[in-house]
C-alpha cells in the first residue's frame, strides 16, 4: 500500500470519530457507573444505539460527495460509504462491552479483541496481496467491528427484550451528557489536524502523519484500552469509601507511570530502527511523526486514568471544562502553526496533550483531595529513569549500523536497564507488577 493510500483513509478519521462518540454518547460509562442498572436501562440504550447508528449512517451516506468535494479526492465518497458501515456493527456490540466492562471481565473482552484483531489482519493481508489497494484499509475496520460484535454476542449471554423508556435514557443523559460533549469535543480537535493537513499539505504528509500515528496508537491503546477498561469499572464498586478510592487512585497513577513511560520512551528510540524494518524506505518520513505521537501518548494515558476518576465520582462536569481548556489550547497551537511544516503543526499537539494534562491535575486534584504536587511527585521516578534509559539507548546508535541488530539490542538494553535500576532501588510497583504477571500467567 501506498503513502497516499494511508492519507486518504485519514482524511475520514474525524467523520469516524464523531460518529462513534455520538453513537456511545457516554451511555456506557454512566450503566457502568450506575450499581442498580435495570434490564430497562439496558434495552433502553441498546435499542437507541441501533436508531442512532443507522440515522449517522444514512447522513454520512449522503454527506460523502460533499466530504470527497472539500479534500478535490473523488475516490473519497465510495471509500467513506465502506468504512462507515462499521457503525451499525458497533452499535450491537456496545451493550455487550458495557456488561462484560462492568463484570470486570477483561480476560473475555482480551479475548475477543484478539481473535478479531488476528482475523481481520489476515484478512486485510490477504486483500492487500490481492491487489486491493486502498479498498484494504477501507474494509479492515467493517470486518474488525463485524467479528467483534459477532464474539460479543457468542461469549456474553445478554440478549435485548422488547423494552424501552425515555425516563431510563434521560436519567442517564443526565450524566453522560457531559461525556457526550466532552468526548465530541476532544474527536473534532484531536481530529482536526488530520483534516489541517490534508488539507493544506500534499497527500504524502498526511500519509505519513497517518501511518506514524497508526504504529504509535496501536501501543497507545493497548495501554489506554487496559487502564480504562480496568480502573474505571473498579473505581465505580468502592466509589463510596473516600479513602479507599484516593488510595487506589494515587497507586493506579504511579503504576501507570511506571508503565507508561519507559514503554513509550523506548518506542521513540527504537523508532527508526523498527519502521526501517518493516515498511519500505518510502515511509521513514513517518519516523517523526511516530516519536512525536508516543511521546504525547504517554500524557494521554495519565489523563485517561485521571478523567476515569472524576468520572466516578460525579464529576463528569470537569471533564467537560478541561475539554474546552484542550479546545482553545489546539485552536492557539493550530494557528501558530499553520504556515509551518505539518511536522511542527503535529509538535504543537505534543505540547498541547502535556499542557492539558497539567492543567487537569490541578483541576482534577483540587476536586478529590490529591493535590498536582503530589501526582507530580508520584510519576516523576519513572519519568526521570526513562529519560536516563532514553539517553543510554542512544549509545548502541553509534556501534551498530544493521537494523536488525539495532532493534533488538536496543530492546534489551532498555528492559535490563529499567528492570535492574528499579531492582536496586527496591521499587514497590515492580514486585506488584511481576505478582500480578505471574497470577495471569496461573489463572
Amino acid at each position: 500500500l501506498s503513502v497516499e493510500d494511508y492519507a486518504l483513509v485519514g482524511m475520514l478519521a474525524i467523520f469516524s470519530a464523531i460518529a462513534n462518540i455520538v453513537l456511545d454518547s457516554g451511555f456506557s460509562a454512566a450503566l457502568i457507573r450506575k450499581q442498580d442498572a435495570t434490564e430497562t436501562d439496558y434495552n433502553s440504550v441498546f435499542y437507541l444505539n441501533i436508531f442512532i447508528s443507522v440515522c449517522l449512517y444514512l447522513l454520512l451516506f449522503v454527506c460523502s460527495p460533499l466530504i470527497a468535494g472539500f479534500f478535490n479526492q473523488p475516490l473519497l465518497t465510495d471509500l467513506a460509504r465502506v468504512i462507515f458501515l462499521a457503525l451499525p456493527f458497533n452499535s450491537l456490540s456496545l451493550i455487550q462491552t458495557t456488561l462484560l466492562n462492568k463484570q470486570v471481565s477483561f480476560k473475555i473482552l482480551t479475548k475477543i479483541n484478539l481473535i478479531a484483531l488476528t482475523a481481520s489482519g489476515i484478512g486485510s493481508l490477504a486483500m492487500a496481496y490481492g491487489g486491493m489497494g486502498v479498498w484494504t484499509l477501507a474494509w479492515q475496520p467493517v470486518i474488525l467491528a463485524f467479528l467483534r460484535t459477532v464474539l460479543l454476542w457468542f461469549f456474553n449471554k445478554w440478549r435485548p427484550q422488547l423494552l424501552f423508556s425515555i425516563s431510563h435514557i434521560k436519567e442517564l443523559f443526565g450524566f453522560s451528557s457531559n461525556l457526550l460533549l466532552a468526548g465530541l469535543v476532544n474527536s473534532i480537535f484531536t481530529n482536526i489536524y488530520s483534516v489541517a493537513i490534508g488539507k493544506l499539505y500534499p497527500p504524502v504528509q498526511l500519509g505519513y502523519y497517518s501511518q506514524g500515528n497508526k504504529f504509535s496508537l496501536m501501543v497507545i491503546s493497548s495501554v489506554y484500552s487496559s487502564l480504562q477498561t480496568a480502573t474505571y469499572p473498579i473505581f465505580s464498586h468502592i466509589q463510596n469509601d473516600k479513602e479507599r478510592s484516593l488510595r487506589s487512585y494515587r497507586k493506579t497513577i504511579r503504576f501507570t507511570a511506571f508503565l507508561t513511560f519507559p514503554l513509550m520512551t523506548g518506542m521513540v528510540s527504537v523508532a527508526y530502527p523498527f519502521i526501517a524494518l518493516i515498511l519500505k524506505a518510502e515511509w521513514m518520513g513517518c519516523v517523526p511523526f511516530f516519536q512525536l505521537t508516543c511521546l504525547a501518548g504517554i500524557f494521554t494515558i495519565l489523563s485517561t486514568v485521571n478523567q476515569n476518576f472524576a468520572k466516578v465520582q460525579g464529576r463528569s462536569d470537569l471533564i467537560f471544562k478541561l475539554e474546552i481548556a484542550r479546545t482553545l489550547l489546539i485552536i492557539a497551537c493550530l494557528a501558530a502553526s499553520l504556515k509551518q511544516s505539518a511536522l511542527i503543526m503535529v509538535a504543537c499537539l505534543a505540547l498541547t496533550q502535556i499542557l492539558i494534562y497539567l492543567i487537569s491535575i490541578v483541576v482534577i486534584g483540587k476536586a478529590v483531595g490529591y493535590s498536582w504536587l503530589k501526582q507530580i511527585r508520584d510519576i516523576a521516578p519513572y519519568a526521570v529513569l526513562s529519560v536516563i534509559m532514553w539517553g543510554i539507548l542512544l549509545i548502541p546508535d553509534c556501534f551498530l549500523t544493521e537494523n536488525y541488530l539495532l532493534l533488538p539490542v536496543k530492546i534489551v538494553i532498555g528492559i535490563l536497564f529499567y528492570y535492574g535500576i528499579n531492582r536496586i532501588l527496591g521499587s514497590a510497583i515492580l514486585d506488584e507488577a511481576i505478582r500480578l504477571v505471574l497470577k495471569r500467567k496461573s489463572d
